[in-house]
């Protein structure tokens, strides 16, 4: 009898824990907000850092963990940096997340007239977005 009182407050504690607010991973959510709240300033420093570490040999693959990251991302409120991948995971939510793309760096580098910095959130439609926080024009 134990182990089925065990598995029901086990099962309890995970729905209420995943239907809280502050896991989801739409655009209502508090890390679309903390994302949306970067500075225009912050971005662009952002961007360049993460331009950076896209091209340096000692970057890891699959990037940095949340408290492992080098200096010009530790006051940052995410979840991972993948400068390789031109990333940063704010917030993940079982099989859907909240990122920053940062398009024109990394190992998929392509660039039109324009580095930009793309939020995105959401799973499937209605709930998926995206938005354009920062970018920058080329100049040739």
């Amino acid at each position: 009898m134990t182990i089925a009182r065990f598995a029901l407050a086990a099962l309890c504690i995970a729905v209420t824990g995943c239907s809280r607010d502050d896991r989801n991973c739409d655009e209502k959510s508090p890390a679309v907000a903390y994302a949306r709240s970067l500075s225009k300033d912050r971005l662009a420093r952002l961007y360049y850092d993460m331009e950076a570490y896209s091209t340096r040999d000692e970057t890891p693959l699959d990037g940095w963990w949340v408290g492992s990251t080098p200096s010009e991302f530790a006051d940052l409120a995410v979840v991972r940096v993948r400068p390789k991948e031109g990333n940063i995971m704010v917030r993940g939510c079982f099989d859907h997340y909240i990122y920053l793309h940062f398009e024109g760096t990394g190992d998929h580098k392509e660039f039109d007239k324009e580095r930009r910095i793309v939020l995105s959130w959401g799973e499937h439609p209605p709930d998926m977005g995206e938005q354009v926080l920062w970018k920058e024009v080329v100049q040739q």
